[in-house]
């Protein structure tokens, strides 16, 4: 899929210019890379509901063709449209690094012996060449059981691809019980104690003040 990118003159745009584009589908954007002078443009983001940090496209950027990977999404907190972008944009013979979300697929037998499969990584770094870069990395759990783990040392990285930065130790996906929280009782209401139920007070003699006040 290519994304169009179209470059603009404002550097600063105010409310209404914004209210404006974003009424149009165009959400304002940054573009950086190695072997280009960074730039801001505007992307047609009608489309954006898929989009995530790692996603990767075939732009055209002053006329040459480069791969770009979201770097960053920023969101209106209300209505979560998407409000700015920032692309880096990488030459098809260049090799960069990106961090790729992690997709469980399979059923692990764990889950059938009253386990859950918990991601422990939510995107794994991977070095390449951007056309090897997946979009997702794939981690099959159909062999996972209760107390098994995926690290990245048991992982393959794509072809013509590695792992960038990233420990052989690190747990990527585990298979654990599922804790169950014990329900907590209710405390019983304290009983109410009536007048009647209370001794009369005694004097040192041992006689009860009631008793004296009838005499």
């Amino acid at each position: 899929m290519e994304l169009q990118l179209t470059p603009r003159k404002e550097t600063r745009l105010n409310s209404k210019q914004r209210q404006n584009y974003w009424a149009q589908g165009l959400v304002p954007a940054a573009v950086y890379g190695r072997s280009l002078d960074a730039g801001v443009c505007f992307v047609n983001a009608k489309k954006s509901s898929h989009w995530h940090v790692g996603s990767m496209f075939d732009v055209k950027w002053s006329g040459k063709a480069y791969k770009a990977s979201i770097d960053e999404i920023q969101y209106e907190p209300v209505s979560h449209k998407v409000v700015h972008v920032s692309f880096h944009l990488v030459g098809k013979d260049e090799t960069t690094h990106i961090s790729v979300p992690v997709r469980t697929v399979g059923q692990a037998p764990g889950e059938k012996e009253g386990g859950m499969i918990q991601v422990q990584l939510d995107s794994i770094s991977i070095e390449g060449k951007p056309d090897m870069i997946p979009e997702y990395f794939e981690i099959d759990v159909a062999e996972l059981h209760i107390g098994d783990k995926v690290t990245i040392g048991d992982l393959t990285p794509p072809a013509g691809c590695k792992w960038y930065q990233e420990s052989e130790e690190q747990a990527v996906v585990t298979c654990a019980h599922i804790k169950v929280q014990p329900v907590e009782e209710p405390e019983a209401p304290a009983a109410e104690v009536s007048p009647e139920d209370v001794p009369a007070a005694q004097d040192e003699s041992g006689e009860s003040t009631e008793d004296k006040e009838a005499a």
